[in-house]
């Protein structure tokens, strides 16, 4: 296995002691799983408990009352979305983030991490709010794998060597560039990162398959496709380009062919507007 990969598996570190316990809990209940087990295990960590509700009152979930209680979460979101949510609300705040070997500004890359996620939230909202509450922990967590990379890239002293390669190739081949010094590209990662952490299997395969959508099982495929849509239109560098907004166009008649429908009106509605702009262009020149 590549030598900066092994280094950042072995410095990854391990799930707070709440997420751990709770994990535990619902492994071992199985279909006997209590919401108030699952309750009494979150509300002793202060902390957890005040993220998890700030989160089920944001423009994730949509819900259209105020959610006061740890009950009313873990009722609202079922037991497995709330230990997802829990598991990626952990890991997002748990790491020291620095992108500049990947040549980013470290808050506009986290600003535009943070659209990411509130267009997936947006787009699903209305038509699929099951799709949007499952998909929530990936959007929280779909370039963890950049963050990681950067991090051993820093520490093994391979920063500017990479930063080097990533303008060789004016920016334009992320993936390759990342497959060339850590193994594989930051998308790939993050399926093995889910199975790692021990999210839902169907998070573990969704994640697994956002750079091949059309592999993935039927029971993940929209899932894959809806991730891979928006990677295309927040990818780092070329997020929203004519030609990425050609791809991301080109993937939604491809789950279409596949019978996976997308709300295609929502989809341009929403867009930055730059994207849209360049969606215009490339739709004016078929």
């Amino acid at each position: 296995m590549n030598e900066l990969l092994l280094q950042t598996i072995d410095n990854l570190p391990p799930l707070p002691e709440t997420v751990m316990k709770l994990q535990r809990y619902i492994d071992s209940a199985g279909e006997d799983v209590q919401v108030q087990g699952v309750v009494d295990i979150i509300s002793k960590d202060p902390l957890l408990t005040g993220d998890l509700l700030r989160l089920a009152n944001s423009p994730y979930y949509g819900f259209s009352r105020e959610i006061s209680t740890l009950n009313q979460v873990v009722s609202l979101l079922g037991v497995s979305s709330v230990k997802n949510v829990a598991i990626a609300n952990s890991l997002r705040s748990g790491f020291k983030i620095d992108v500049s070997p990947y040549g980013l500004d470290t808050q506009d890359f986290l600003g535009n991490s943070a659209k990411e996620a509130d267009f997936i939230s947006e787009w699903f909202r209305e038509t699929d709010k099951k799709l949007s509450q499952l998909l929530a922990p990936c959007a929280m967590l779909l370039r963890l794998g950049m963050i990681l990379f950067a991090n051993t890239l820093i520490q093994s002293g391979k920063d500017k060597a990479f930063l080097s390669s990533l303008k060789e190739s004016n920016f334009a081949d992320i993936s390759s560039v990342e497959s060339e010094f850590c193994g594989l590209d930051h998308l790939s990662f993050l399926g093995f990162l889910f199975d790692y952490w021990k999210f839902d299997e169907v998070l573990i395969q969704t994640t697994a398959y956002i750079t091949m959508p059309h592999a993935a099982a039927d029971e993940v495929k929209q899932n894959a496709y809806a991730l891979a849509i928006i990677n295309k239109v927040f990818e780092p560098y070329q997020g929203g380009s004519p030609y990425n907004m050609h791809e991301a166009v080109a993937l939604i008649k491809e789950a279409k062919a596949e019978g996976i429908s997308f709300d295609m009106d929502r989809f341009v509605e929403i867009l930055p507007a730059q994207a849209r702009i360049n969606l215009n262009k490339q739709v004016e020149n078929e």
